[in-house]
């Protein structure tokens, strides 16, 4: 073989061989599969175009809905301002008055009219005027949906404008502030993408709202940064609208649960706060209510201490008070909270034994809440609750050095330190529990949600459940732990930590042979009550009750003869 023959590939070709082409049946066959291949590609630009035609079909405008006939079946969800106003067009700002818009909502403050009306919600219409004025950015009817929401859900529900009284006292505007935020944003495109970004992140991750760009809010995210990258590097100057605009980023971070990009964007803010504006009081009042909110929000949920050191304080109730929540509770048949935490084996400190007295005080006047008693009128009403919820919250997670302080292989410390961090997370639910999250069914209520990342009270769980397996327990100590496990179970978001703390239930179900709800009537309300926090809470811890016994059956099958 010579040089140039090198490398080449010689086939003798006899009356058996076999082409090496493709032959006409193959050709027609692998002409079949692109053309379904084509029509599927078809199929789904079809249904996508219909899709972006449905939507973009709404008409745009804004109108008011009339208030609902029959107000005393539905509280009042936004109280705003005691001044009536109207919402006008750009062009009657030039002179041209409409007379459909020009009826006022009229509002007055909870202190001088208890029984003010509902926000009228705003909702799209061919012939309404835009409230919004001249847009700087294209806008289509999706955009439109989204301030919608904004305006009707969003804004309402990350500033708690249904508790009217904030930290000092009560902020009051003439006019609608979600509206005045949305003008004031469209000053500068960054302020107006962020916006959109914040407000469509929480549609799709709290209301699991579909975009015709599924990635939408992630889009407008990256949109975002780099506009505000940009800001920064141009040494423009540090406004109220760049550092609510910071916050909107740090809300979708915290709807994707992404709790180190909202510490750094947390971290930013802090930082403009104090250097530039001379700190947190000297902010607007509703960027101070949606910073405060945000940030106890993500403290709640990762255990970590406030960004954000102005604490909402509130009073304890007084003994008579406190006597008469548990002798009405007692006369309706329900058992007080909180017993079991004094009869367990735990060496508590003299100032965390305080603050477990004084979470199981508002746990009192929480159980006269849920069960509707007669003596309401005599307990602090729905707004203390959720402030003294949050009060509380910052004791427990300012405690935290008093534990770390002590050996950490001292059980009673380590017990200590799961209680907290399982006082933490029951907190965390009550502002989202009903009745202090307004209903679901009324039209424009709020959408309060609670996180948590419970891998802190995974992690210390861990540790005592290694230690019980080589120590002798109480069976109060057992009960205690059992609860825990129940409450992680329930209030863990991630799968991986509902599984855990599930087997640790099921496990301590089967030392403490409790099998059925009924059973573990007594340990809930032995601690703190858990089927009341979630809507589903009862059927899934009676699902894992149910289930234990098939635990303990397999475990027993699997054991060797």
């Amino acid at each position: 073989m010579n040089a140039n023959s090198v490398g080449l590939l010689f086939v003798n070709k006899t009356s058996l061989s076999k082409s090496l082409s493709n032959s006409k049946a193959d050709s027609q066959d692998l002409r079949e599969i692109n053309q379904h291949v084509q029509r599927s590609r078809d199929l789904g630009k079809e249904r996508k175009s219909r899709r972006r035609v449905k939507r973009s079909s709404i008409p745009l405008g804004w109108t008011f809905l009339p208030p609902p006939p029959s107000p005393t079946t539905i509280r009042p969800v936004l109280r705003i301002a005691d001044q009536p106003h109207s919402i006008t067009s750009e062009t009657s700002k030039q002179g041209h008055t409409s007379n459909s818009t020009s009826q006022g909502l009229k509002t007055c403050s909870h202190d001088s009219c208890p029984t003010s009306p509902l926000l009228d919600i705003v909702r799209p219409s061919g012939t309404s005027a835009e409230p919004f004025g001249q847009f700087t950015v294209s806008m289509n009817a999706e955009k439109h949906r989204i301030l919608q929401y904004f305006v009707t859900k969003f804004f309402p529900a990350v500033t708690r404008l249904d508790i009217l009284s904030f930290i000092t006292g009560n902020d009051q505007n003439p006019a609608n502030p979600a509206i005045q935020i949305i003008r004031k944003s469209l000053s500068d495109h960054v302020h107006f993408l962020a916006l959109l970004t914040a407000s469509s992140a929480r549609m799709k991750y709290v209301e699991q709202y579909h975009f015709a760009r599924e990635d939408l809010p992630e889009r407008l995210a990256d949109a975002t940064l780099k506009l505000l990258r940009k800001y920064l590097a141009e040494g423009r100057p540090v406004t109220q609208e760049l550092l609510q605009s910071i916050l909107y980023l740090w809300a979708i971070e915290s709807y994707r649960r992404n709790w180190d990009a909202v510490l750094m964007h947390g971290n930013m803010i802090m930082y403009l706060c104090n250097t530039h504006f001379g700190g947190f009081q000297n902010l607007n009042p509703y960027l101070r209510r949606m910073l405060w909110i945000a940030d106890r929000f993500q403290a709640a949920a990762t255990a970590r201490h406030p960004l954000v050191e102005e604490r909402w304080e509130t009073e304890e109730i007084t003994t008579l008070q406190s006597s008469r929540a548990i002798q009405a509770l007692q006369e309706h048949s329900w058992e007080p909270n909180g017993r079991g935490f004094s009869r367990t084996k735990i060496n508590f400190s003299l100032n965390f034994t305080a603050i477990i007295e004084a979470v199981v005080n508002l746990a009192h006047v929480i159980q006269c809440q849920w069960a509707e008693v007669a003596v309401l009128s005599e307990l602090p009403d729905r707004d203390w609750a959720v402030a003294r919820s949050y009060t509380l919250s910052d004791e427990l997670l300012g405690s935290k050095d008093e534990t770390l302080d002590a050996s950490n292989a001292n059980r009673h410390f380590k017990l200590q330190d799961c209680v907290r961090l399982a006082l933490i997370v029951w907190l965390a639910f009550v502002p989202a529990s009903a009745p202090y999250s307004p209903a679901k069914h009324v039209t424009g209520a709020l959408t309060i949600r609670a996180a948590i990342d419970a891998r802190p009270l995974r992690n210390r769980l861990s540790s005592i459940i290694d230690h019980c397996d080589t120590a002798p327990t109480s069976r109060e100590d057992d009960l205690l732990l059992f609860w825990v496990a129940g409450l992680g179970a329930v209030a863990s978001e991630l799968v991986e930590n509902q599984e855990w703390f599930a087997v640790q239930f099921q496990r301590y179900a089967r030392k403490l042979a409790v099998y059925s709800w009924d059973d573990f009537i007594e340990v809930n309300d032995a601690f703190l009550l858990l089927d009341r926090l979630q809507q589903h809470n009862l059927t899934k811890l009676s699902w894992l009750l149910q289930r234990a016994i098939y635990a303990e059956s397999s475990d027993e099958d699997a054991t060797p003869e």
